[in-house]
């Protein structure tokens, strides 16, 4: 069978990408597949090595087209790094073809410089990269301008901040790929035009949702079960090849809003349709937001990133509104090749004025690609750079995993603005075997400076039961109360391997926070490595 828009049948494109990830020696496995309507399939794929950091989801019309999504999706965030885009990768390379450019070097060129520093603000320290061991190099791929075909270098820390996955794909082939990367793009910025400004769209007519027999026998399938369902032109007056569908669920006062985009308006359709609900089944379809009158919750850049980590976020009413922003008036494609949906992507962005950068990659034997839009497929503001810069973490990441070898009061003052909530695994880019906040953090360097009190004072607040038990430790001896009467009490209450733990922290003889690296972080470099041995076929 091969899907509308495919340039290979899904038996073909299953086949040849199992044997990528066999050839590298991933071992995966499927989830149970989620079938919620008559058209609509949906399935997770996960590593056995690292499961709860690299995996990816599909989403189709089919069983094996969901499979065939997942298993490109997976492809490409392995050929791309972006599955390591997080971590720490020690004395490692990105790419074979990277360059490490001294602070002032070549990379980017006066466009880009423009729009990434209109403040001029931005040092050549904000652009050193969060995963390598650099701390004065700025890491930087090679991308191929669409306009000029020049090769312009853009820092990774640039592409990590700011596009994370927005503007990648895989496909059977070159064009399918960049077709879908460019789908995607328009799709995502669209939405958050329509989000943030609180545009009401206009619905498809009848008609012309009964001309796509799987998108019209969904919609009346969720409608029998009591919700309100619309299908909606996101095209912004025939702008962009873009679909939604709103869902709103009385019972539990919510709304939602999935979108979709290609070319054909069919594919646009069916893909919001499985968007919709993706990773869902029937029963599980009331944990959305409730629409609100206040744009600015709408329109917070927080409430927008909701929208693209979990397409779940704030909605405003005005979304609702019976007063259109728009007429309907789908977007008019008359090709007939991939070939074609290319070029009619590409003339959208040339009437916007906006410049493609790609870079491309096969060295699986699969082709993925990286595209990106600067000023319109940026994910997070690009103010980021500045103000929340994700290689902040890398700064303090040898303090926190060697913390012994430090000065601790030096420690206590690279620290001490930091946020307290700060996830400390993710923020420094490894996987701890207990993880653990900035604030116990800070608790275990007010132990190793003596100030037992401070140590205590943020005990007392934790909900970390450890901390907590430390606290009536040391309310023990504060009281001069006999412990041998309450040791077996607190053996029951906290175990007894806790509460020799808590003794020995106390007594300076055990850390209260361990910083041993998880297995699954060891995995996934050792993953990252297989794909070394196949990144010198780069040409």
């Amino acid at each position: 069978m091969r899907l509308l828009s495919k340039d290979a049948t899904l038996g073909e494109s299953l086949s040849k990408m199992k044997n990528v990830l066999a050839d590298v020696g991933c071992q995966t496995n499927f989830s149970q597949s989620k079938h919620p309507l008559e058209n609509c399939f949906s399935v997770n794929l996960s590593s056995q090595e690292a499961p709860r950091h690299i995996y990816s989801n599909g989403k189709g019309i089919i069983n094996d087209a969901s499979m065939a999504s997942a298993l490109g999706e997976y492809i490409e965030r392995l050929q791309t790094n972006n599955f390591f885009i997080d971590f720490h990768l020690p004395q490692r390379k990105y790419y074979p073809d990277e360059v490490a450019f001294d602070f002032g070097g070549d990379y980017l060129n006066a466009e880009l410089k423009d729009i990434y520093n209109p403040t001029g603000e931005l040092t050549d320290e904000d652009l050193v990269d969060y995963n390598s061991d650099y701390s004065d190099k700025i890491v930087s791929l090679p991308f191929i301008k669409n306009s000029t075909q020049e090769k312009i270098y853009i820092p990774i820390n640039i592409l990590s901040n700011l596009y994370v996955s927005n503007g990648l794909a895989t496909g059977n082939s070159a064009l399918e790929a960049q077709v879908q990367a460019l789908s995607e793009i328009f799709e995502r910025y669209v939405k958050i035009e329509i989000i943030k400004n609180g545009y009401a769209l206009p619905s498809f007519t009848q008609e012309v949702i009964e001309s796509f027999p799987r998108v019209h026998k969904d919609v009346e399938a969720l409608r029998a079960l009591g919700y309100i369902v619309e299908v909606l032109d996101a095209s912004l007056g025939g702008k962009f090849p873009v679909t939604a569908i709103s869902f709103i669920n009385p019972n539990a006062s919510t709304l939602f809003v999935s979108f979709g985009a290609h070319p054909i308006l069919e594919v646009s359709l069916e893909r919001t349709m499985t968007e919709l609900m993706q990773g869902r089944s029937l029963e599980n379809l009331d944990s959305f937001e409730t629409p609100t009158f206040d744009m600015s919750i709408v329109s917070d850049s927080f409430n927008l990133e909701s929208h693209f980590v979990d397409s779940n976020g704030k909605l405003g009413f005005s979304f609702l509104s019976s007063k259109k922003s728009f007429e309907l008036a789908p977007w008019a494609y008359n090709g007939g090749s991939t070939k074609d949906e290319h070029t009619y992507l590409l003339s959208i962005l040339k009437d916007m004025n906006k410049e493609t950068y790609l870079r491309e990659y096969e060295y699986l034997g699969f082709y993925s690609c990286q595209m990106i839009v600067p000023s319109i497929s940026e994910v997070y503001p690009i103010d980021d750079l500045i103000y929340n810069n994700k290689n902040n973490g890398k700064l303090i990441r040898d303090m926190v995993l060697n913390f012994k070898d430090y000065n601790p009061q030096d420690i206590m003052i690279e620290i001490e603005q930091l946020e307290d909530s700060l996830n400390m695994e993710k923020y420094i880019g490894v996987i701890f075997e207990q993880n653990f906040n900035l604030l116990e953090f800070k608790a275990q360097i007010y132990l190793e400076l003596g100030e037992i009190d401070e140590a205590l004072e943020i005990f007392e607040y934790s909900e970390n039961r450890l901390g907590r038990l430390i606290v009536e430790l040391a309310r023990i001896e504060e009281l001069e109360l006999d412990f041998t009467e309450y040791e077996e009490a607190l053996y029951h209450v906290f175990t007894k391997e806790k509460v020799l733990k808590a003794l020995k922290i106390l007594d300076g003889d055990e850390t209260f926070i361990n910083v041993t690296l998880h297995q699954d972080y060891n995995n996934m470099l050792n993953l990252y490595d297989k794909l070394e041995k196949k990144k010198c076929l780069m040409k």
